[in-house]
């Protein structure tokens, strides 16, 4: 394999271990309007957010035109079938 292969792979299982990691924990820790109102949630508000927007960066790098150029894998369909695997 090629070191430019190498790289491809390892940047594109990186991001799917990114969003399985968020998806898992937004699962167990949904963001509800309860953790927004409590002031002793802030922490888990927090982790929250930032499992949010790891899960919204790793759908926008999968529908993006460098995944395109990355990879032949349709991004969606990637994302559908790790959803279905974390979630259910």
């Amino acid at each position: 394999m090629e070191p430019y292969q190498s790289l491809v792979n390892a940047i594109i299982v990186q991001a799917i271990k990114d969003y399985r990691k968020a998806i898992r924990f937004l699962k167990h820790h949904p963001h509800t309007p309860d953790l927004d109102n409590d002031p002793q949630q802030n922490a888990l508000r927090d982790k929250v957010i930032k499992n949010e927007n790891e899960r919204d960066a790793a759908e926008r790098f999968f529908r993006s035109g460098w995944f395109e150029m990355l990879s032949s894998l349709d991004g969606e369909v990637l994302l559908k079938k790790v959803c279905e695997m974390e979630v259910g």
